[in-house]
């Protein structure tokens, strides 16, 4: 309920992949109409970022925090809220001269018991966007 997943296989080093896919502040590129705040620093447990996506008024808050960072074998962030509930996963693996990307995401309208059943819709859309995005931070690290 509210969870996809995301697999990609990307020609390059898991050193290259993560210094796109882990570039949580350039987001905005790769997500249409969004924008990208985030704390000052370096990336690291306790991080926060927030993702405002959408035509102002209307704007969907998207406030996170950075649970796990374990360059350049991936990284998870948690949903505060106010609107979505979840969570994010990346985890890279190296193949040889590849690196499997799978990106894993549990959003969750809140307030759970209304947004949960509502999944069924919503994550079909959210795989396709976020597969979009995926695929543009690919083009990235191959440099197109």
């Amino acid at each position: 309920m509210g969870t996809f997943e995301i697999v990609r296989t990307v020609r390059a080093s898991p050193e290259r992949v993560f210094s796109v896919v882990g570039d949580l502040a350039a987001y905005g590129e790769f997500l249409p109409m969004t924008s990208i705040e985030t704390d000052a620093g370096t990336i690291a447990p306790g991080w926060h970022f927030t993702a405002r996506t959408g035509p102002a008024p209307v704007r969907l808050v998207d406030r996170m925090r950075v649970s796990e960072w374990d360059p350049p074998r991936g990284f998870r962030v948690v949903k505060l809220g106010p609107v979505l509930d979840g969570w994010a996963q990346v985890h890279l693996t190296g193949e040889g001269a590849d690196t499997r990307v799978v990106w894993r995401e549990r959003i969750v309208v809140r307030p759970v018991r209304i947004g949960g059943p509502l999944s069924r819709i919503y994550d079909p859309v959210n795989t396709w966007l976020f597969g979009r995005a995926l695929d543009r931070m690919t083009l990235k690290v191959r440099g197109e």
